[in-house]
C-alpha cells in the first residue's frame, strides 16, 4: 500500500466518524424535542375572544365617563391586587382584577409563572372585574404548594374591531399555591 492509499483510508475513516457523530447528535436533539422540552406558552390571540369572561362581575358604583384617547388609539385604567392565591384542589385562582368603565379597550388577562401561562381569561369589557378564574387544563400538574413570583400579562383589544393593540402590560405579582 502506498502513501496515497493510506491517506485516502484515513480521510474516509475520519469522514465516517464525523457522520456518525452528526447522526447521534441529531437523534439526541430529536429525543429532547419530543420528550423533554417544556410545553410552549399560550400565545396571545390577534383578535379578542368572542366569549365574554363568564366569571366577570360588574363593578359597583363605577364612574361611567371614558378617558380621552387619541384617534385610532385607546386608553385604559386598571385596578388590581398584586397577590394571587391558587387552590390546586378546585383548580381555581383567587385574584382581583378590574377593567373600570373609564377604559376604552377590552382586555384579556393572563397569569404567567416561570414563562408558562397558567390562567387566561375570556374578554373582560370595561366596567367588569374578576375575582376567580380557572386554571388552564393540566397546569395544576406544573405547580406544587408554595410561593411563586409571577406576572399578570394584560392584552388589550379594540372594542369595535376586536383587533389586538400593539402594547401589553406586565405586572409582577406574588402567587401563593395551596393544595
Amino acid at each position: 500500500m502506498n502513501d496515497s492509499q493510506k491517506e485516502k483510508r484515513c480521510t474516509t475513516k475520519i469522514l465516517i466518524i464525523i457522520l456518525i457523530i452528526i447522526t447521534l447528535a441529531s437523534i439526541g436533539v430529536s429525543i429532547w424535542v419530543l420528550f423533554f422540552r417544556e410545553k410552549p406558552t399560550i400565545l396571545a390571540p390577534d383578535y379578542a375572544p368572542h366569549e365574554i369572561e363568564t366569571n366577570a362581575i360588574p363593578i359597583e358604583d363605577d364612574d361611567t365617563s371614558k378617558m380621552d384617547s387619541p384617534s385610532g388609539g385607546g386608553a385604559v385604567s386598571l385596578t388590581y391586587s398584586k397577590e394571587v392565591t391558587i387552590d390546586l384542589s378546585d383548580k381555581k385562582a383567587a385574584l382581583m382584577f378590574a377593567n373600570p368603565s373609564k377604559s376604552t379597550q377590552d382586555i384579556v388577562l393572563q397569569l404567567v409563572i416561570k414563562d408558562t401561562v397558567v390562567i387566561q381569561s375570556g374578554r373582560l369589557t370595561p366596567r367588569n372585574q374578576v375575582t376567580r378564574l380557572d386554571l388552564l387544563e393540566d397546569t395544576e400538574n406544573l405547580l406544587v404548594e408554595g410561593g411563586y413570583e409571577g406576572k399578570f400579562v394584560v392584552l388589550y383589544y379594540n372594542q369595535q374591531s376586536g383587533e389586538k393593540a400593539m402594547v401589553n402590560t406586565e405586572i409582577p405579582v406574588s402567587v401563593n399555591v395551596t393544595a
